[in-house]
Order: structure tokens, then sequence, then C-alpha cells
């Protein structure tokens, strides 16, 4: 506490030693907060050049080891993730000493993603009763709310930088949040608006099978449905063909998730998806829209960038090609270590494709930028770690009857399934939003052993 008095504003002088003290009341709260950073980290730095993440990382991991050291704290849980995680990590370190790039870069980004698996540990042994389930799931939800709604105004007041500008005789810009790129920010909000709305369905039908408690639970499911809208309004507001992909992906993901006559829904979000690219084709659609939404098709199309012919409108799709060929050649180049994990940008202009010699910071295709950074080991463990996460969602899916709880766990299923399909187009695993989405596959580990009780 004195050294908070002593370094910090004076605002945040006050918050930290209450942040300290609830954390070691009840360490779940230290995932929580940093689940909570996420939105501003890069905003204000704390002293020594801390992130509010960063210091939120080191209060929750004080938390968990001072409650381990009073034996306050449940036995430790490894998790069906545990072995993938470390194959994983191991690859990394792997890269990281085969780099002939940036050790420091390495380093760095082996330290981000071991960030994401402290965080899915410490949920499952963290997260195991009722009210901190209702914790987390709050926190997951309100800090991309938040997001969206600094993007929502963003928009309508057209306050962005020009390029970020939809049309040129619209006031709007594309949303943008405090993340700073509409992609990215498009991202982050797909990792939350499936579990707004899986919630939101699930307590509307809690609602009306339990008429005695039905005033709470409208309350719930009302404040899911507004969540619910102002995430997708703020992911259409980013105008990015990715994440709207991902979106729809993540509804097909839902879908399938539920089973039975829900396949069906799959099959109708498809069909909507391309009614959607129909009516942009016809002119039905206004301009703007309809152009981006005309354009995907260019995106999943190969093509060599450095021999095509650069024109105002191809600019975007060739531009974003000549980053994947970028990351291919790297894997060609060291196919089973990659340049090394943080090193695309390093190591690009040694790769670059054509005239295009600016790194865009990423391949804009993670499962390339993971092969091209870490090579076939890297990527053969990432791949290792998401069939993992897939194996613990149809456990938890298989083992859940609680009908909020399998609401919760259908959202987490459509956040994994959003963020595979966005990840085709962009790289997800940045500005720490890794701890979003670690903290959603730990929600399902926590919900296949938590105490099963008939009431919230």
């Amino acid at each position: 506490m004195a050294l908070a008095l002593a370094l910090l504003p004076l605002p945040l002088a006050l918050l930290a030693p209450l942040a300290l003290l609830l954390a070691l009341i009840d360490p779940a709260l230290g995932p929580a907060l940093a689940i909570l950073s996420v939105p501003i980290q890069e905003l204000v730095h704390l002293p020594g050049g801390l992130s509010y993440t960063q210091a939120a990382m080191l209060l929750a991991l004080g938390a968990w080891a001072g409650a381990m050291l009073a034996r306050r704290a449940p036995p430790l849980l490894a998790g069906r993730l545990l072995v993938p995680w470390a194959l994983f990590l191991w690859a990394l370190l792997f890269a990281t000493a085969f780099s002939p790039f940036s050790a420091t870069a390495a380093i760095k980004e082996t330290l981000r993603w071991a960030e994401a698996g402290l965080i899915w540990l410490m949920t499952i042994n963290l997260v195991r009763r009722p009210r901190q389930v209702a914790l987390l799931v709050a926190c997951l939800l309100l800090a991309p709310l938040a997001e969206a709604a600094i993007g929502l105004v963003q928009f309508l007041a057209g306050a962005g930088p020009p390029s970020f500008r939809i049309a040129a005789d619209l006031p709007f810009v594309r949303a943008y949040g405090t993340i700073g790129q509409p992609n990215s920010f498009a991202g982050y909000l797909n990792m939350a608006w499936p579990l707004a709305l899986a919630l939101a369905v699930g307590l509307t039908a809690y609602a009306l099978r339990r008429p005695a408690r039905v005033g709470r639970m409208w309350l719930l499911a009302g404040l899911a449905w507004l969540a619910a809208l102002a995430l997708l309004a703020g992911l259409a507001a980013s105008l990015s063909r990715g994440a709207w992909l991902g979106a729809v992906i993540g509804l097909i993901g839902m879908a399938l998730a539920l089973g039975g006559r829900m396949r069906w829904a799959a099959l109708a979000a498809i069909g909507l998806a391309g009614a959607a690219l129909v009516l942009g084709g016809v002119g039905l659609l206004p301009a703007f829209l309809a152009q981006r939404l005309v354009s995907i098709g260019a995106y999943l199309a190969p093509f060599d960038a450095g021999a095509v012919v650069v024109t105002p409108a191809n600019f975007a799709v060739v531009e974003r090609m000549s980053q994947i060929q970028a990351g291919w050649r790297m894997l060609l180049a060291y196919p089973l270590s990659g340049v090394g994990p943080g090193n695309y940008s390093v190591a690009y202009p040694q790769f670059a494709v054509g005239s295009w010699y600016v790194s865009r910071g990423h391949a804009h295709n993670f499962y390339v930028h993971m092969a091209g950074e870490a090579g076939l080991v890297g990527l053969g463990a990432y791949l290792v770690l998401l069939i993992g996460v897939l194996r613990q969602a149809v456990h938890t899916l298989r083992s859940v009857t609680h009908p909020i709880w399998r609401s919760i766990a259908l959202g987490c299923c459509g956040i994994i399934a959003a963020v595979l399909g966005h990840d085709l187009f962009e790289n997800l695993h940045v500005l720490s939003m890794g701890i979003q989405l670690a903290a959603a596959w730990g929600l399902l580990g926590s919900l296949e052993v938590i105490e099963k009780r008939p009431h919230m």
C-alpha cells in the first residue's frame, strides 16, 4: 500500500489497495480484474512501463499464490488442456531457441501466450462456485460491452482517422474502440457476443419455465439481450468482413453444439449469409455495405500478389495476400521452427512480395502467421491445443445439465467457432486479447467440474 501511494497517481493509489484486498479475499477476482483491464491496457502505463493488464496479472498470480500458501485454495486441478498447453508453450520455446532473428521479440510473444495459459489455469482452479461463474461471465461481457459502446459512438460521430471513413458522402467511420484497429476491435467483440446471445436465449427460456421467479429472470434476460444487441451492433459498425464471416461461423458453431433441430438453424445462417451476398450483388443494400459484402469472395481466392497490377479497387485484397505470401515464404525458409515467435515484422523485409515492403504486423491469416513464426512444430502444437479445446467443449456439453450453465457453455462454443473463423483473416491473439479467449476456454473446464446446484 505504501508503494502504491508513493508511485501511483492518487486515484490509482486509492484503488490499487482495494483491488489487492478483494483479490486476497477471493482469488477468483484476480482473473476477473485481468479480463477487465484488456480494453484499457494501451491507454495509460503504470510506473516501470507496466500496463494495467500486466499489473492485474501480477496481482492475480500473487493472490492465488497467497491462497495456496494459506491453504485456502482448492487442490490444484490440471484440467484437460494442461498437456496441450504445455506442448504449445514448449513449441514456442523451441522456435525461440532456433530463431535467427530477435530473441527479445520471441521471448515477449512466448510470455504473452504463457499469460493466456495462466489465465486458463487460474480459471479452472479458482472458478468453482456459482457466484464465481457469474462474476467471470459478467466481466467477460462488461469489458467488450464498454468497448462496443465506445466504437458505436465513434461510428455515429464520425470520430476517427480519414482512412476509417466508410464513404466520402457519409459522416460515419469504422468503429475501432480503444484497440485502435477496426478488425482487431471486431475480433474482440467476437469473443463476447456469442456468450451474451446464448445467455439471453437461455435466461428467456428459463424465465418462461419458472414463473415463480419470472421478475428476476426477465431482468437478467433483458440485460443479456441488450448486451448481445450492443455487441453485435458494434461488430457491424466495424465493417470488418473477416469478423462478419467469423460471426456467421460462430452462429453455426452454437447451432451445431445444440444439435438436433438446431442444425437446421446452422443451415439457415449459411442461407442468410448467402442472401446478404445476393442482395449486395443486385444493389438492394446500401452501396458501402454491398461493396464490402460482395468483395468477401476476393479475400478467399489465392493469387500471386507480386504479379497483380494494383488499383484503388483491389489495393486491400492485394495487400492482404502479400502479407499471407510473406508468411508462407517464412515457413518455406524455416519449415520446422519458423522465424521465431513475434518476429513476423522483424523478418518481413527478407520475405516481402513484389513492392509490398511494409509489414502490417501479421499475415492476415493466423494459421499462416503461426506457421511462419513457429514453423510446422508450432503450428502442429497450436492445432493440438485447438483440438483439446474442442474436446473440452464436447465433454462440458455432455456433463452440464443446468439450463443456465448449459447456455454459458454454448456461448463459449460460439466464441471458439467465431475466433476459429475470424482467424482465417486476422491475428486475434494480440494486445492480450488472449486473456479473454483463454478465460472462455477455462470457463468450459470449470463448468464441467463445478458443484451442481438446483438454483442460481
